[in-house]
Parts: structure tokens; sequence; C-alpha cells
């Protein structure tokens, strides 16, 4: 083997190891990734459902609301009605 193609091999092995180097960290990256979009998607779907019930119950205060507001006004017209007689 030649002089030179002793120095080729030596830089395809050298190139060898950086590309299994950059393979390997790119892996550990892809990983840490998609462990945090695993986690990210737990969290939203907690968030939905804690959304969805903080509706709900918005949604029953407000009709509950409501109907004493209906109450609160039918009351105050019977009033004024009774005042004006």
């Amino acid at each position: 083997m030649t002089e030179l193609e002793m120095r080729l091999l030596q830089q395809l092995e050298q190139q060898q190891r950086d590309s299994e180097q950059l393979v390997g960290g790119l892996s550990e990256q892809l990983r840490r990734l998609q462990t945090a979009v695993t986690q990210q998607r737990a969290e939203n779907a907690t968030l939905r459902r804690e959304l969805a019930e903080s509706d709900r119950q918005n949604a029953a205060a407000l009709t509950k609301l409501a109907g004493r507001v209906e109450r609160l006004t039918a009351l105050l017209n019977g009033l004024g009605k009774r005042s004006s007689e």
C-alpha cells in the first residue's frame, strides 16, 4: 500500500469515526426531542381537559346567574307595578 493510499485510508477511517459521533449526537438529540414532544402532548391533553371542565363550570355559573337576573327582574317589575297602583 502506498503512502497516499495509507493517508486516504486514515482519512476515511477518521471520517467514519466523525460520522459515527455525529450520528450518535443526533440520535441523542432526537431522543430528547421525542421525549419533550411526548411530555408536551401529555401536558396539552391535561390542559385541554382542565379547560373543558372550566368551560363547563363557567357555563353552569352563567346559567345560574342568568336565572337570578330573570328572577330579580321579575321582582323589580312586580314592585314597579305595585308602586304605580
